[in-house]
């Protein structure tokens, strides 16, 4: 019992020297990329760190039917346009179409008319 107390003790105490010598080095400017590491001063403006949520609206086609000119869109969670909002369709980065929003809407899922262009299965519909 006691020696692997003695182990374990010895197996803790080698990880701190471990991380400590790492430490000394990198304030010494040896070991590669820790002394790479700057830290701002307090008084500049990238001492507090800035976060903006993604307000972009994106979602996917998911069913589409040609003959009637529109199409159902998948969105997530909090973020399904309104009714009556235009949306642009994207294929492989390129503009294809727009979309109008007409509902019905159910949880994450929307449809809406085609008023221009196209749309297939998969693309990338969202708010510019």
């Amino acid at each position: 019992m006691r020696f692997s107390v003695v182990v374990l003790v010895a197996l803790l105490w080698s990880g701190c020297v471990t991380r400590n010598a790492a430490k000394h080095a990198a304030k010494r400017g040896e070991g590669g990329t820790a002394a790479t590491m700057t830290t701002p001063s307090p008084g500049s403006e990238d001492s507090k760190p800035t976060v903006t949520l993604d307000e972009t609206l994106l979602g996917r086609v998911v069913r589409m039917d040609p003959t009637l000119r529109f199409v159902v869109m998948d969105f997530p969670v909090l973020k399904v346009p309104a009714v009556d909002q235009r949306l642009n369709v994207y294929r492989n980065g390129q503009k294809v179409g727009e979309i109008k929003v007409t509902g019905p809407r159910q949880e994450t899922v929307i449809a809406g008319d085609i008023t221009s262009g196209e749309a297939q299965v998969g693309d990338e519909v969202r708010a510019d």
